[in-house]
């Protein structure tokens, strides 16, 4: 059989030898008996036949051929958490070896089987949400909807979130501010060596925002050709700023300064541009349509009531409000600001479309004139 598969190496060979061995040894010794075939004796052996400590795939495989077997490994992990209040999955801890999960299950004397017990804690990790049962322990526990919660040793050991891993901060919401290095290093490392560079080339004051293109070609050189690491920053950052640029939908309504801030936010900081937006209403003050009317250093000319009302009057809006941004990063209003908007205001008041705010997006801040009473 060996001589027939060209394409493996000696490693490789050596490897599918002794795995063949050992199936012959399981055949051997159990004559395929399926109650045999389960006992942690047997299984031990089967165990040997998976490399890369990969364990749990011999249950799986085993399930799937009909052997009533636990293999739930997610069922395991909930358990973990509810009993200990643990969900570590730290490869060197020999807790996490399916063994102990047959022996649990085994001991208990709650459930006739074994796999009955196994099968329970798969439905309650959520295992089986593909067959409508609504587990409440998986990867983002449910707490809140838990009618164990007051018995779960995960859920009443808040503890202290320094001490916590990273994947625990994230199922219990406690990310802060000083964990986003480390959040971006679990995210984005796929190994130590991109790890290590990661860490080397973020400055902790502004993780997600300092990486000018030299910074990314400096990281980028650390990195091996076919890492692709670089790229996976750029997309995270993407994401980031892109999270706060949500189209509005016709109904929506702005109900402060605040809000109109906090949807143009994201997308006027990094222009480079003066960018003059207005958003139409109709006449309950919801949501229409926005336009962009220019983009560039703001004057009379460019932004234009013609223009600005032209808009208004095609998608017969009630209302209106301005939104532009300043580069230099400081929301106070020029002068030309606050001649353009004295001119758009009566104007708009000429053809019976109010101007209601006008917003100036200035880096993390903003400027509102009906706050301020400019309008």
């Amino acid at each position: 059989m060996l001589e027939k598969c060209t394409g493996l190496n000696d490693s490789q060979q050596e490897q599918l030898t002794g795995a063949v061995m050992v199936f012959m040894d399981i055949v051997k010794k159990t004559d395929l008996n399926p109650m045999q075939l389960k006992s942690i004796k047997t299984l031990s052996l089967w165990w040997k036949i998976y490399p890369d400590l990969k364990p749990w795939n011999a249950l799986r495989w085993l399930w799937q051929e009909g052997i009533a077997v636990p293999h739930s490994q997610s069922g395991y992990r909930a358990w973990r958490r509810f009993s200990h209040g643990s969900n570590s999955e730290s490869a060197k801890n020999a807790s996490l070896h399916p063994k102990k999960w047959l022996e649990i299950c085994e001991e208990q004397n709650v459930f006739e089987t074994a796999f009955e017990a196994d099968r329970l804690s798969a439905a309650f990790s959520g295992e089986g949400s593909h067959a409508g049962l609504a587990g409440v322990c998986g990867n983002l526990p449910d707490c809140d909807n838990c009618e164990l919660s007051l018995e779960c040793h995960w859920y009443a050991a808040e503890g202290n979130s320094e001490k916590m891993a990273i994947e625990e901060k994230i199922q219990r919401n406690k990310i802060s501010t000083a964990d986003i290095p480390e959040l971006m290093q679990w995210l984005l490392s796929s190994n130590p060596e991109e790890a290590k560079a990661l860490q080397n080339s973020l400055n902790a004051e502004a993780p997600l925002k300092d990486w000018s293109r030299k910074r990314l070609r400096e990281l980028e050189n650390q990195q091996p050709l076919d890492s692709n690491l670089i790229l996976r920053l750029k997309a995270l950052r993407e994401m980031c700023r892109n999270y706060g640029i949500e189209k509005l939908k016709p109904q929506d309504q702005f109900n402060s300064s605040r809000e109109i801030f906090n949807h143009f936010h994201q997308q006027l900081e990094r222009q480079k541009q003066e960018q003059f937006i207005i958003v139409l209403l109709d006449n309950k003050h919801r949501y229409l349509a926005e336009e962009d009317v220019t983009k560039g250093i703001l004057n009379k000319s460019l932004v234009h009531p013609r223009e600005v009302f032209a808009s208004a009057i095609e998608h017969r809006a009630a209302a209106l409000i301005c939104v532009h941004n300043h580069p230099s990063g400081d929301p106070e209003p020029s002068q030309e600001d606050l001649s353009i908007t004295k001119r758009l205001v009566e104007v708009g008041k000429l053809v019976g479309i109010p101007v209601l705010d006008h917003v100036i997006v200035g880096g993390d801040n903003y400027t509102s004139f009906a706050d301020k009473g400019l309008l």
